[in-house]
């Protein structure tokens, strides 16, 4: 049986593993991934080389084999990437989806730097097979200022204003979060009144994902901002 509205700290390709097919209606996260490495070796340089991406793509093969059962035929995927990683999830995405697109998170303010300064990431988006096309009126291009580093949670926390904002195109039920870290993802489907999934390997960010859900169940105010995120968006059921 599907556990829901629960924050599970986990191995995700353990917990998932025996869900029913079908249960998630959206999946929505950020998982880890990370460059091949540069090695060296006292005077000798070794290069780069895509086997250095070995384990990380035995991972997401198994990872986005296990979302493909459990994911609704007429469900969607929003994956966050970047230019690097983003080769590895289109693949395994289009092997199990009706269509596969970019899109493009404009943090609207660059990183220190010279030459090209990072100033976007991109989301994976996929609509499985038996979907009911959207009608958003939006462009591709999202624009929202990431969380400040010295006031995130987690080093990779999404601001809940873009979160929601995404959320809200889809009147879908369950979301899954499986890399939920701070459990922004939840926080938003909570506050839309959605059923929720979160599962993080780390305890200390699940017990952060609990304490941010518990203040939306008890209703006591939680102003994101106050903690260095963007301003709540605006919930419309």
């Amino acid at each position: 049986m599907t556990p829901e509205n629960k924050i599970i700290c986990g191995d995700c390709l353990e917990v998932m593993k025996d869900w029913p097919n079908g249960c998630v209606d959206l999946v929505l996260t950020d998982p880890p991934y990370f460059l091949p490495v540069q090695h060296y070796q006292t005077r000798r340089q070794f290069q780069r080389s895509f086997s250095d991406l070995g384990i990380l793509e035995h991972f997401f093969r198994n990872f986005f084999s296990l979302i493909s059962r459990i994911l609704n035929p007429k469900g969607y995927m929003y994956i966050f990437c970047d230019g690097q990683s983003y080769p590895l999830f289109y693949y395994h995405s289009y092997l199990i989806s009706k269509a596969v697109r970019p899109l493009i998170w404009n943090k609207q303010t660059s990183i220190n730097g010279y030459g090209w300064r990072h100033q976007h990431e991109l989301i994976l988006f996929a609509e499985m097979p038996e979907i009911t096309p959207i009608k958003t009126g939006d462009g591709d291009i999202l624009n929202c200022r990431a969380v400040p580093i010295d006031k995130r949670r987690h080093p990779a926390e999404k601001p809940l204003n873009l979160i929601g904002k995404i959320l809200q195109k889809h009147t879908t039920d369950l979301i899954l979060d499986p890399f939920c870290g701070s459990g922004t993802t939840c926080v938003a489907a909570k506050m839309l009144g959605r059923r929720y999934i979160g599962i993080d390997i780390s305890s200390e960010y699940c017990k952060i994902a609990e304490e941010r859900l518990e203040a939306v169940e008890t209703g006591v105010p939680f102003k994101e901002h106050r903690k260095g995120q963007m301003a709540l968006f605006e919930v419309t059921k």
